[in-house]
C-alpha cells in the first residue's frame, strides 16, 4: 500500500439505502445510561489504553498507544492476567497504536497513520516477532479504530478525521485485504455525519473505536471527543446512537463485544481518574 497515492485513487461509493432501518439493531440490547454490569480501573501502565479485542477462546486483550505491549485480562476476576509484546530487531515496537484485532492466533495492531503490524499471541512475559504489513495512509486518514470482516478477509479501518474533499461531512471506514495487503479502491462504508449528529445530539463525530457486533453484524462506533456512540449498517445507514455518561466515560477509546454479548468500552485516564474498562450486559 502506498502512503498517499493509495488514497488519491479512491472514489466515493454511491449507496442506495432505504429510509427505515431494515437490519436488526444491536443497541436495543444495551442501556448505556444505566449502571454498568461492572467497571474496573486499569494499572498505570495502561493509562493510555487504546484498543480492546477478544481471542477465539474468550480472553480479553487490551493495549496502550505508545508501545506494542498487549495485556491479558481474566474476566472472572476482572484483573490483569499477564502481558506480552510485539517486537522487531530493535525490541518492543514503539508507535502510536490505536486499535487491535485478533483472528485465530494472528494479532494485528494499527497505528494512527494506518500502518498495520501482524504478530502472534505470545506467552506471558515474552515477545513475538511482528511484521509491518502496510506502509500507512499518509495524511488522508487518521486511523483510530479497527475490526475484522471475515466475509472478505479484510481489516476495516475507522478514520477519526479525513483531509480529502470527497469525504467531507462523512465518517469513513476503509478496508484492507489481509491476503494482498492492498487498500480497497472505495471506502467500505460511508456514514453521513449529519445522520450521526441526529442520533447523538452533538456536533461532529470523531470516531475513536470500532467493533462489529457478533449477533447482528452491524458496526458499533464510539467517538472520544464527543463522548458519543452510534450503530451503523454495512450500507452506512445510521441505526441508532446517543451520548455516553461523561463522568463514566471521560475519554472512550476502545470497544469490543464478548461472546456472551457483553459490551465493553475502555477509557483513557483523564484528570485525576484512572483508565478503566466498563462492561454493559446484553438484555437479550
Amino acid at each position: 500500500m502506498k502512503p498517499v497515492a493509495a488514497l488519491a485513487g479512491l472514489t466515493l461509493c454511491a449507496l442506495s439505502v432505504p429510509a427505515l432501518a431494515a437490519q436488526s439493531s444491536a443497541l436495543v440490547r444495551y442501556d448505556l445510561e444505566a449502571a454498568p454490569a461492572w467497571r474496573v480501573e486499569l494499572p498505570a501502565d495502561l493509562a493510555e489504553v487504546s484498543g480492546l479485542a477478544f481471542t477465539p477462546d474468550g480472553r480479553l486483550l487490551a493495549h496502550g498507544d505508545e508501545r506494542a505491549v498487549v495485556w491479558r485480562f481474566d474476566l472472572a476476576s476482572r484483573r490483569p492476567a499477564g502481558r506480552f509484546g510485539l517486537s522487531d530487531q530493535a525490541g518492543v515496537l514503539r508507535g502510536d497504536f490505536e486499535d487491535i484485532a485478533v483472528v485465530g492466533e494472528r494479532l494485528f495492531l494499527v497505528t494512527g497513520t494506518g500502518q498495520i503490524y501482524e504478530g502472534r499471541i505470545a506467552p506471558d512475559g515474552q515477545t513475538t516477532s511482528a511484521a509491518r504489513r502496510t506502509a500507512g495512509l499518509g495524511r488522508g486518514c487518521e486511523v483510530e479504530g479497527m475490526t475484522w470482516d471475515g466475509a472478505t478477509n479484510s481489516l476495516l479501518l475507522l478514520c477519526k478525521t479525513t483531509r480529502t474533499r470527497q469525504w467531507k461531512d462523512q465518517v469513513v471506514i476503509l478496508a484492507v485485504s489481509v491476503q494482498t495487503w492492498r487498500l480497497e479502491k472505495e471506502p467500505r462504508i460511508l456514514v453521513s455525519e449529519k445522520g450521526l449528529e441526529r442520533v447523538t445530539g452533538g456536533k461532529g463525530f470523531s470516531g475513536s473505536g470500532l467493533a462489529r457486533h457478533p449477533r447482528t453484524g452491524t458496526f458499533l462506533l464510539i467517538a472520544g471527543p464527543q463522548q458519543a456512540f452510534a450503530e451503523v449498517s454495512l450500507a452506512g445507514e445510521v441505526l441508532g446512537g446517543g451520548r455516553l455518561d461523561k463522568d463514566r466515560h471521560p475519554q472512550p477509546e476502545g470497544i469490543a463485544v464478548a461472546a456472551d454479548l457483553t459490551l465493553l468500552i475502555s477509557d483513557e485516564a483523564a484528570g485525576k481518574g484512572a483508565a478503566a474498562i466498563t462492561a454493559y450486559a446484553s438484555r437479550r
